[in-house]
């Protein structure tokens, strides 16, 4: 497809998302990852965050992206980010190409004001809960591609990317899904190894019950068990795994897919990290840490691609041993899971959406 005309001015685009403990990570993580892929196609990006206990903004910046970051509160949240835009020269008269906003406290009038700075805006969603203002909107959640869900919610004219096609992944996913491919590998074999990872906060408490969960089997797993920085219990979750010999402990890992494709098995959470395991075929065993990953999570274990046990606060530590038990006695039951989540995901989301921004006419 044909893309920005060489020579002329870059596209730009100005992210906004927030990461906390209570937030969690994924908003960030997946903007960061199609920042990336447009990064690498000549667009310049920056991100604008609010800076929160367990924020990544330092992460980002890390990264090589640029962060406009503030601390004030919701109300004052427009006046502050359009003051330090307008220092920036960013206006009516020099707007960003694109506003991407990945945040569920935002919505239309937010938007429509923002309007001042872009020329358009991308709306990433998963609620279906507020109406916006936006050309785009991307929903990599909704298996059902349920269009009537938005229809009331966006502009007429607003295109609609519906389903996990469209899933935010990095590259490095795509590789791992090819290598694993080429070489047959089904997900069939004894499991030996086991991957931990509730998201980039956990907010409840759920690594800590699954390494109590995994302790007391008998079988000798090998559990990875990763942490993100902004993981409140994570030196106790440090000090849990040091005094276990078979488990490792990692925080704030920038080589997941790599972890997922050495694992037999994963124990998470229904965030982000779904269409990650579904992309690698990695049978999981998903507890919902928040209200929003509740539909999401069952669609995708209605699909037979995961074990899904429910919300956090009705899931035992006693639940979770056995469904980790009667999954790993289960190797037909993992390849067949394996298939069912390689077919719902790709791996190619980003490169799509960024396919679709930079033809976007005008």
């Amino acid at each position: 497809m044909p893309e920005r005309v060489a020579g002329s001015s870059p596209l730009r685009v100005l992210m906004r998302a927030d990461a906390s403990v209570e937030i969690g990570a994924g908003h960030v993580v997946r903007c960061a990852t199609l920042a990336n892929e447009l990064i690498a196609r000549g667009a310049e990006v920056t991100f604008a965050c609010r800076q929160l206990p367990g924020d990544l903004n330092d992460w980002l910046r890390a990264k090589g992206f640029s962060v406009l970051a503030w601390q004030a509160d919701d109300p004052a949240e427009t006046q502050a980010l359009l003051s330090q835009l307008g220092q920036l020269g960013c206006s009516g008269n020099n707007p960003f190409d694109w506003l991407a906003v990945d945040h569920y406290g935002l919505s239309v009038g937010w938007e429509t004001q923002l309007r001042s700075v872009a020329r358009r805006v991308l709306t990433l969603d998963d609620l279906a809960n507020r109406p916006h203002d936006c050309e785009l909107l991307i929903d990599s959640g909704d298996l059902t591609r349920n269009v009537e869900r938005y229809q009331a919610l966006t502009p007429p004219e607003c295109r609609l990317l519906l389903g996990p096609k469209y899933a935010l992944l990095r590259p490095d996913f795509a590789r791992f899904r090819a290598r694993m491919q080429d070489v047959g590998v089904f997900r069939s074999q004894p499991v030996s190894r086991v991957l931990v990872f509730f998201g980039g906060s956990d907010p409840t408490g759920e690594t800590l019950k699954a390494i109590a969960a995994l302790r007391d089997l008998t079988s000798p797993f090998r559990v990875d068990v990763v942490v993100g920085a902004a993981n409140p219990m994570g030196e106790e979750i440090r000090e849990q795994c040091a005094a276990l010999p078979s488990f490792d402990f990692h925080c704030q890992v920038d080589n997941m897919a790599e972890r997922m494709a050495l694992a037999d098995l994963a124990i998470g959470a229904g965030g982000t990290a779904t269409w990650e395991r579904l992309c690698l075929g990695l049978p999981a065993i998903v507890i919902a840490v928040a209200d929003n990953q509740l539909e999401i999570s069952r669609q995708v274990a209605d699909a037979g691609a995961q074990v899904f046990l429910g919300a956090s606060g009705s899931v035992s530590v006693n639940d979770l041993r056995k469904a980790i038990w009667a999954l790993a006695d289960a190797p037909e039951r993992r390849a067949a899971m394996a298939d069912s989540a390689m077919r719902l995901v790709d791996g190619l989301g980003a490169q799509r959406v960024a396919d679709i921004i930079l033809n976007w006419p005008g």
